[in-house]
């Protein structure tokens, strides 16, 4: 059967599809694979296609650049790959972080354009941002895909979630920041009508450098 695609789809819609196979996913990431939307969760045959809302991606935008400051600030090397599809195959699950980050394993992933799940490891941090319903369990797929440290920012609160043997726990540290209050990031993602990005992350660093011993 052959579908065409008439008009896009309207920020924040979403579509779930069950009892899809593991080779039609891969076959429908490599047909968007170079359009920025659907986003595609898959998890054990249940499919969700999504086109996220400004909100969304607004927030997404600015909790990457506040972690990307504050590694740098705290002088530790990162490596961002922002959205990437991370599946594998064995769980059949596969996942678009809203943003990831090595950190802890970035000596080793330092430079490494092309990573393979089975034998290279899992981002050390994904975020996720929490504006709009999910069917799937995405706490779910990142524990099979075995992701160390999950961030999760809604209504205003951010979150840090760490992987046990059993599952996600809340914590008050991050894994990769240590005790450094990273759970205040989320007073710098306040949209603010009367000052820009920019100054916003100015003060930012200033505070960043208000915390660290003198």
């Amino acid at each position: 059967m052959t579908q065409t695609l008439v008009t896009p789809p309207e920020a924040g819609s979403y579509l779930v599809l069950y009892g899809v196979s593991w080779q039609m996913y891969e076959q429908l990431l490599a047909i968007f694979a170079e359009n920025p939307t659907p986003r595609m969760t898959y998890y054990q045959g249940t499919l969700e296609l999504m086109t996220p809302l400004p909100e969304h991606q607004s927030y997404s935008w600015i909790l990457g650049r506040l972690i990307t400051a504050l590694s740098e600030e705290l002088e530790m090397e990162i490596c961002g790959l922002k959205s990437t599809t991370w599946r594998s195959q064995p769980k059949a699950v596969g996942k678009e972080a809203d943003e990831c980050f090595y950190i802890q394993n970035e000596p080793a992933m330092r430079g490494k354009l092309k990573i393979n799940l089975a034998v290279d490891p899992p981002p050390d941090l994904a975020i996720e941002i929490d504006t709009t319903h999910s069917s799937v369990n995405q706490m779910e797929i990142y524990a099979e895909l075995k992701v160390p440290e999950v961030w999760r920012y809604q209504e205003g609160k951010l979150s840090l979630y760490c992987l046990t043997e059993t599952g996600y726990v809340e914590s008050e540290n991050s894994l990769a920041f240590g005790a450094f209050p990273v759970k205040e990031l989320a007073r710098f993602m306040q949209v603010d009508s009367e000052k820009g990005e920019n100054a916003r992350l100015r003060e930012f660093r200033q505070w960043v450098r208000s915390q660290l011993p003198s």
